[in-house]
């Protein structure tokens, strides 16, 4: 009997989503594209390599969650540290909460061997 081919481990993109701001899911939504559109591009036109190995992995996207600003904030230390590209919205204050303030961070593509501890543990969002 032939053994399965060990699987080639993905890169992915992480969507880490504070979870202490009352935002509506339309809101959600539309932080998370505004985050997965600017890394696309920044990706793109700055390790246009990664970039290509990322579409052809079918680029997956994991959300996860962290409980304050100063949690998003370390995400982003993290990410910045371990060269990991990353980009953070802050919201322009037109709707639910005010300006400034910062909702998501979107990191990778990364394999996530490659992550830093703290960006390993973080937890889905579903939990």
């Amino acid at each position: 009997m032939l053994e399965p081919a060990p699987q080639k481990p993905e890169l992915k993109m992480w969507l880490a989503v504070r979870t202490d701001l009352a935002l509506s899911r339309g809101k959600l939504a539309v932080q998370a594209m505004h985050a997965a559109g600017w890394l696309h591009l920044i990706v793109a036109q700055d390790r246009p390599d990664l970039m290509r190995a990322y579409i052809e992995s079918a680029t997956p996207k994991v959300a996860v969650r962290v409980d304050s600003g100063a949690a998003l904030d370390r995400v982003e230390e993290e990410a910045k540290a371990a060269g990991i590209p990353c980009f953070v919205v802050a919201d322009a204050g037109r709707t639910e909460i005010e300006s400034g303030t910062r909702t998501v961070c979107m990191f990778g593509p990364a394999y996530r061997d490659d992550l830093p501890d703290y960006l390993r543990r973080l937890r889905l969002l579903t939990e």
